[in-house]
């Protein structure tokens, strides 16, 4: 039986009307979008990284295998050579879409130090798809550029389903998040990357991975947030039904603003990168929000817990894309099987520690998202990054 909680479905949605031309939901000075499909802007440029700059990127992939046959049988013969002249017949045809190979995804990006993949779908017991890609991601043996520099090689992290009652769909093949870490990131910081992956107690379903880096004192959370449903929603030791997938959402919430607060309680900084299944605002959501009572109600309680301000009760977190691109139009859901621009949303997020974001230790440097039709790939979200500035700290020993 297909489930409608495992990727955002195109529920009940805000529609804007029937003119040809309409203007903005939210009356803001964007463009004017047609009804029938949303804007698609370009991307910025990924800047190589400087030092004491930590790049962070999120991409819900919807299932990891399309990731893995190629480059496993085929990443060490990719080319690298940078210097490379593609013959004038190549260059003049149309060019190909990017790899789905992991190796060549993280060098397409500039190498980030953290990647934040939802929805892997990997069984728990499934050693070999872990494995896979593990293997996927090392560094090539003897591929050394013309400049001398080796391509980073990374490390794989999983939080994978455990609940027999509410993630045991496909043999178990259901949601999951995998944390990839540049290696030379856990070299700064003198630990073993192992010691500093945490899952957490309260989720059962592979939906929360931490990463903690104590010379920074900030830690990286992975997340694929519940997708609110009307499915039931049953006590993990028990299996008796205790409510909806709706009421699950706004329980995980409050888990994890709990969480984060514990963090910023010892004066950490948080990042919250994922698919948080929450369109926040007008601008993104097309060809509008789904306005159900439950999922309003989820929105509200999301933006109370995490977006309003401390003295409010929530986390007062800043939503690093809207923070730098206030009013422009980019999506991060783009559904299959239908046109694209046709039905979207910006329900993936990089969140970030407001506290800390004026101060002398961290800056917000940019934020996007690959809002294009290729970098989606095989999955139905396209991926998102941010990368801050942030000066490394001494290592309080009492910790």
């Amino acid at each position: 039986m297909i489930r409608s909680d495992i990727s955002p479905p195109p529920s009940k949605r805000q529609r804007l009307g029937e003119p040809s031309l309409i203007v903005n939901e939210d009356k803001s000075s964007a463009p004017l979008r047609s009804v029938g499909l949303a804007p698609s802007l370009p991307s910025r440029p990924i800047t190589p990284l400087q030092p004491s700059q930590l790049r962070v990127f999120s991409w819900n992939i919807n299932g990891i295998n399309a990731f893995l046959q190629q480059t496993i049988t085929s990443f060490f013969h990719s080319s690298r050579n940078r210097n490379t002249i593609r013959p004038a017949s190549s260059r003049e045809s149309s060019p190909a879409p990017p790899s789905t190979s992991l190796r060549d995804c993280l060098q397409r990006w500039k190498w980030p130090q953290v990647v934040c993949l939802q929805e892997v779908k990997i069984a728990r017991s499934d050693a070999k798809t872990q494995q896979a890609v593990c293997k996927a991601v090392r560094a090539p043996r003897n591929v050394v550029h013309d400049d001398s520099e080796q391509d980073p090689g990374y490390s794989a992290h999983f939080s994978l389903p455990r609940d027999k009652y509410n993630a045991r769909g496909f043999g178990g093949k259901v949601y999951g998040v995998c944390t990839l870490v540049r290696d030379d990131l856990m070299s700064e910081e003198h630990l073993s990357v192992g010691d500093f992956i945490k899952e957490v107690a309260w989720d059962l379903e592979g939906r929360v991975l931490i990463l903690e880096l104590p010379s920074r004192k900030l830690a990286v959370f992975n997340i694929y947030a519940v997708n609110g449903t009307e499915n039931a929603y049953r006590d993990t030791l028990t299996g008796e039904v205790t409510g909806t997938r709706h009421d699950r959402k706004r329980a995980f919430h409050t888990d994890l603003q709990a969480e984060c607060m514990s963090y910023e309680s010892r004066g950490w900084t948080v990042v919250v990168a994922g698919d948080l299944n929450i369109a926040r605002t007008p601008l993104d959501g097309f060809p509008g929000r789904r306005t159900g009572g439950a999922h309003v109600a989820n929105r509200i309680d999301f933006e109370a817990k995490f977006m309003a301000t401390k003295q409010e009760g929530g986390l007062g977190m800043v939503d690093t894309y809207r923070t730098l691109h206030e009013g422009e139009r980019k999506y991060s859901y783009r559904g299959r099987g239908r046109e694209w621009g046709s039905s979207c949303d910006r329900v993936d997020l990089i969140l970030l520690s407001n506290t800390r974001v004026t101060g002398e230790r961290i800056a917000l440097i940019e934020a996007d998202i690959l809002d294009d039709e290729a970098e989606r790939g095989p999955s139905d979200h396209v991926p998102l990054y941010t990368t801050v500035q942030i000066e490394a700290i001494a290592i309080d020993p009492s910790r």
